[in-house]
């Protein structure tokens, strides 16, 4: 693709509507005979979709008199601008091996743990709580808890963290 644009349009839409919205047009496509070929909802700003369509005109077709739809933009949609919402983002983890942390999640919330494992791709990791008189270890995702007391290294003492 030279060009680096698409037959993808972008559709601004009520924010947290763009699933209802999406359904909508993909049963007004499919009982129109409308050329869409693809609706892409991001993750993260809310308010818009992209449609993967034959021509602007088509994408005007399809969403008109659709509630929650505030309007088309004109012309095609830069590749760049939606590769940056496909590809998945890796989450920086500032936790290691035998920190104390906190859960913040769940019905153990409060409770606190030592880490035992990380996984820095998939974003988890492993605790042991350490109010159990048995090693309980738990997978939580990183977002899940907060890191209380920085494990001793090196010889420095443990570090107090907010």
């Amino acid at each position: 693709m030279s060009s680096q644009l698409c037959s993808i349009y972008s559709v601004s839409v009520v924010g947290r509507q763009e699933y209802n919205v999406t359904m909508l047009l993909k049963l007004r496509s499919e009982s129109g005979k409308q050329p869409v070929y693809s609706i892409l909802v991001p993750k993260e700003p809310f308010g818009v979709i992209f449609m993967e369509a034959e021509s602007l005109a088509v994408v005007q077709r399809v969403t008109y008199g659709v509630k929650h739809v505030k309007g088309v933009l004109r012309g095609k949609t830069n590749i760049e601008e939606i590769i940056k919402y496909i590809e998945p983002k890796k989450p920086a983890i500032d936790i290691e091996v035998n920190d104390e942390v906190e859960i913040l999640a769940d019905v153990l919330k409060g409770s606190r743990g030592r880490v035992v494992s990380v996984d820095r791709e998939r974003g988890t990791v492993r605790v042991e709580l350490l109010d159990t008189p048995f090693p309980m270890p738990l997978d939580l995702r990183a977002s899940e808890v907060k890191v209380v007391k920085k494990a001793g290294r090196g010889g420095a003492g443990a570090a107090e963290t907010g």
